[in-house]
C-alpha cells in the first residue's frame, strides 16, 4: 500500500529525520551539507521511496510497531546513513530507543541490515570503517605458539 504524505514524516528516514531537526536552521544546514558529502549510492536510497515502504510494511506493521517506535526506527535508519549512528551498534540502539527487548530488536536490525541496506550495504561500511576505525581501540594481537620469539628465547 502506497504512503499518504502524513506517512512520511513516520517511516521515511529523511522526513522523519528532518521533522527531528524542525525550525532549527543549523541543524537543517549540517543535515544538508552531511547528505551532499555522501557517496552517490547512499544520497539517491535515501530520496527512494524503498526505505519508507519498507520501514513500513517489513518492519512497523510485520512487528506491531506503534508511531513512536515506528518513527524512531526511520530516524536511526537515516542516522546510520549519515554515521551518526555506527552500524556495529544498531542492536543496541534500536533496543534503547525503541524500548523493545534483545530478540525483537535483533530482529529490526538483522531487516534493515540484511534486506533494506542489501543494496548499499557494501558502500555503508566503507564509510563507517573510515569514520569509526579509528576510534575502536586496537585489537589485541594473536600470539601463534608455533611462532618461537627469539629475543625471549635468549
Amino acid at each position: 500500500m502506497p504512503i499518504n504524505e502524513e506517512e512520511f514524516k513516520i517511516y521515511d528516514p529523511y522526513d522523519a529525520y528532518l521533522n527531528e531537526v524542525g525550525d532549527d536552521q543549523l541543524k537543517f544546514n549540517e543535515l544538508n551539507n552531511k547528505i551532499r558529502g555522501l557517496p552517490r549510492s547512499l544520497f539517491d536510497f535515501i530520496f527512494d521511496v524503498l526505505p519508507a515502504d519498507f520501514i513500513k510494511d517489513r518492519i512497523s506493521l510485520a512487528l506491531g510497531l506503534n508511531e513512536n517506535q515506528s518513527q524512531e526506527t526511520s530516524k536511526i535508519v537515516m542516522e546510520i546513513i549519515l554515521t551518526d549512528v555506527y552500524l556495529g551498534n544498531v542492536i543496541q540502539e534500536i533496543k534503547n530507543r525503541l524500548n523493545i527487548d534483545e530478540q525483537k530488536s535483533k530482529t529490526i536490525a538483522g531487516l534493515i541490515v540484511t534486506e533494506l541496506f542489501a543494496p548499499i550495504l557494501e558502500e555503508l561500511k566503507k564509510i563507517h570503517v573510515e569514520k569509526f576505525a579509528k576510534n575502536l581501540p586496537p585489537q589485541p594481537q594473536q600470539q601463534d605458539d608455533r611462532i618461537v620469539n627469539l629475543k625471549q628465547s635468549l
